[in-house]
């Protein structure tokens, strides 16, 4: 929450004064999606303003303007999670599914590359110019938006989370406080 307060104290906003939440919904890091999908419904249901969520990855796609480019995120371990894209019209839509690939495939893209700054991409890597932020893009996303819907904040994750719970029980028994 400092970090919204921090925005919309850089925008000059209040939070009465807004009139929806977007957020992104992944694929990213695990705990990432929960904070910020978990955030932007408190907000929408504090303030009864609609909300709405989209793809990281269309997020990035929103950033420029070429008529196909490639959507990057980082994911671990020196991969990234990537989806093509295409403007038809006044939309942007998916070629194909979301997908994890190593980042040094990107240097082979038949398509420009658009990514977070800071991402470190291959020298030589095929780049689409990308004269706004995520966040810009994502306001962009949700103008032409004619039914915010809350129900697209959902997490799109396309790894299972970095831990997970134990499938059985340990092998003592529950302690008596416990209950």
């Amino acid at each position: 929450m400092a970090g919204v307060d921090l925005l919309l104290r850089a925008a000059g906003l209040e939070r009465a004064g807004l009139e929806g939440v977007v957020a992104t919904r992944g694929p990213g890091s695990f705990t990432g999606v929960r904070v910020a999908l978990a955030t932007a419904q408190g907000l929408a249901l504090a303030l009864g303003i609609p909300a709405h969520g989209y793809s990281s990855l269309l997020a990035q796609a929103a950033r420029t303007d070429v008529p196909e480019c490639l959507a990057a995120q980082p994911a671990r371990r020196g991969s990234v999670y990537v989806q093509p894209f295409a403007r038809r019209e006044s939309r942007i839509e998916a070629l194909e599914d979301p997908r994890i690939v190593a980042v040094a495939s990107l240097l082979e893209s038949r398509l420009p590359v658009v990514a977070p700054v800071g991402l470190v991409l291959p020298p030589g890597t095929p780049m689409a110019p990308a004269p706004i932020g995520p966040a810009e893009a994502l306001l962009h996303l949700l103008a032409r938006e004619e039914h915010p819907d809350p129900g697209t904040l959902t997490p799109l994750y396309l790894e299972p989370p970095p831990a997970m719970q134990p499938t059985r029980r340990p092998p003592w028994p529950p302690s008596p406080k416990a209950s």
